[in-house]
């Protein structure tokens, strides 16, 4: 493979960068700018030093590159079996509700069915996190198909272990040490851009039936499900990302509580996201067609793509910004060094 002499150091800083693990530590060195930060205080307890309780969803980051669709959220995770829902729009589903009746592998996930969406979810990626105390500290992961009321068990990754893989080529790893980010306190709501580590998932695009137009996700924070009650289904926080008051973040929410019972101020049930102000998901391009530092989408890493990030060296974004962080610079430079000569 044909490579530019270069500096030893810096090619040993892109190897790095190009292979991060999934493991839920560190992750805005990871990925482009958050597409979605919290505004809401947590209405399920701050997670602070010396404590085990708290879940907190802090900011979103995504990218797509090479065929696996990453998705990142800073937080915490209390191990009572709360959960984080990914529902995903890739274009399949015509309808902005669900009723999925397969499995309770996930039963919050399950719970859900009925509750109205700005976006169009054809799928939704659970993870639960029970931790029993006695050294068995688990997240279980499952991927539900919301159109076709499939509900698959992917498997289970131990916490603060790194990266793990389970079943249809996902990995994931959760990192529970987080003492930053957002409170507990409407007053006070906190900085959720000082939080570093959370969860981290990727799911290559093949188990996501290989969509090729934007891709549009919702995160949402759960507790439990009851789904003898026709009433309850699951209980929801005031956590997503994008954040409950996005369109005004003068309003704090408390939790939502169960997503099928009325419960101030939210009148509108099962709950609705079309009822708030804002769009609540944020939105992905689908991967780049050719390798990652394929910048002119030609198929080859080259000189061609070496002269486009050196040409527009330091602007703010637009071609030659390889990592989509909004600037180019030597980060979108060594990314194109380092797979130069892929595809070619």
């Amino acid at each position: 493979m044909r490579r530019p002499m270069m500096a030893l150091s810096a090619m040993l800083a892109l190897a790095a960068l190009s292979h991060a693990q999934v493991d839920g530590r560190n992750i805005p060195s990871k990925y482009p700018a958050p597409l979605a930060s919290q505004t809401n205080y947590t209405g399920f307890g701050d997670h602070v030093a010396n404590v085990t309780y708290g879940s907190e969803l802090n900011q979103l980051f995504v990218k797509c590159v090479n065929g696996v669709l990453y998705i990142a959220v800073t937080g915490n995770l209390e191990g009572n079996g709360n959960a984080i829902h990914f529902y995903i729009d890739t274009g399949r589903s015509q309808s902005n509700t669900f009723n999925l009746t397969t499995g309770c592998i996930n039963c919050s996930v399950q719970g859900m069915s009925g509750v109205v969406f700005d976006h169009n979810p054809d799928y939704a990626l659970g993870v639960s996190h029970v931790d029993d105390g006695q050294g068995n500290d688990n997240i279980y992961i499952d991927l539900h198909d919301l159109v076709n009321n499939q509900s698959t068990y992917l498997g289970a990754v131990v916490v603060g272990q790194g990266e793990g893989s389970v079943d249809q080529g996902v990995k994931a790893g959760f990192d529970n040490s987080n003492v930053q980010g957002i409170t507990s306190d409407p007053n006070n709501v906190g900085n959720p851009a000082t939080a570093m580590n959370g969860l981290e998932v990727a799911i290559p695009l093949s188990a996501l039936g290989n969509p090729t137009g934007p891709i549009r996700i919702l995160a949402v924070l759960t507790g439990g499900a009851d789904l003898g009650d026709p009433c309850h289904g699951t209980y929801l926080s005031n956590q997503t990302l994008p954040a409950l008051n996005i369109g005004n973040t003068s309003i704090q929410y408390p939790n939502a509580a169960w997503s099928r019972c009325p419960d101030p101020p939210f009148d509108f049930f099962p709950f609705d996201f079309t009822q708030l102000a804002g769009d609540h998901y944020v939105t992905v391009q689908p991967c780049p067609a050719g390798p990652e530092g394929d910048v002119n989408g030609d198929g080859c890493v080259d000189d061609a793509d070496l002269l486009i990030v050196l040409f527009h060296f330091g602007n703010a974004g637009g071609q030659g910004d390889v990592n989509n962080d909004d600037i180019v610079d030597d980060a979108d430079l060594l990314i194109v060094l380092f797979n130069f000569g892929a595809g070619c």
